[in-house]
């Protein structure tokens, strides 16, 4: 089934992005290192996340909730920027998306994060399984949160054995980090995974394989944009058939 409408956090479920913290409807993001091997040097992601939280999609005459888990995401939004740390902290990215990209290939810092999101508010076409009997469950993510760290931060040899990375005996700033989004991603799929009151509709993901798209673009260029893919798929296919033959011919 395809929706049309507005996407957005509810009230009670808000959602910001782990790298930027703004609010939106859904984020994805990859934290990468700049490495050297040789005379080979590369970025490689060494942390990368997907927003599983349920958004709200207003169609003008009423509410979906929205299960983002599974689906193909065409976001419109993306941030690129660099830093000396693994993680940016609250700081706000200085230059992003073109920008940003060009300032990593130029300046190579240590660290380059990427996080792409959909906007609160943005105008987007949903596709996948529609069914009824499920509501917005009120859900304060950063309190459960807080209150499970709080359960570690009791059982220290086992947050240790988690979370001290270089094995110094404390919990250092960037693994203290890395313990806050075990807990958000754990009381996230707790949270998703719990019944919810049959309140409302629900779009996600299809049991037969058929697509799930969350989009910003409308249906032509999404239309568009499949044609592309397949164009380039059978050029790739024929360009390889060719070869083969070519090959067979020779021998």
């Amino acid at each position: 089934m395809e929706l049309r409408g507005r996407g957005a956090a509810s009230p009670q479920n808000p959602i910001k992005s782990p790298l930027t913290h703004k609010s939106c409807a859904w984020w994805r993001y990859e934290i990468q290192e700049w490495r050297r091997s040789g005379k080979s040097k590369r970025w490689v992601t060494i942390e990368e996340g997907t927003s599983e939280m349920p958004f709200v999609l207003d169609d003008g005459t009423g509410q979906c909730l929205v299960d983002p888990r599974g689906a193909e995401v065409v976001a419109p939004t993306t941030d690129i920027w660099c830093g000396d740390s693994r993680y940016p902290g609250v700081r706000l990215p200085e230059a992003t998306g073109v920008l940003g990209w060009l300032e990593a290939q130029l300046v190579t810092p240590p660290y380059r994060y990427i996080e792409r999101r959909l906007e609160s508010g943005r105008y987007l076409c949903a596709i996948g399984a529609f069914r009824t009997g499920g509501g917005v469950r009120s859900f304060d993510a950063d309190a459960a949160a807080g209150a499970l760290l709080h359960d570690w931060k009791n059982d220290q040899p086992g947050l240790l054995a988690r979370f001290d990375t270089n094995h110094d005996g404390v919990i250092g700033a960037a693994e203290w980090e890395s313990a806050r989004a075990a807990a958000a991603a754990q009381v996230s799929a707790q949270h998703l995974a719990a019944p919810i009151a049959p309140s409302s509709s629900v779009l996600a993901a299809p049991g037969d394989g058929r697509p799930f798209l969350l989009t910003a673009t409308d249906r032509d260029a999404l239309a568009r944009r499949f044609r592309l893919q397949a164009a380039a798929s059978l050029g790739l296919f024929l360009a390889a058939t060719t070869a083969v033959a070519l090959l067979l011919k020779a021998v």
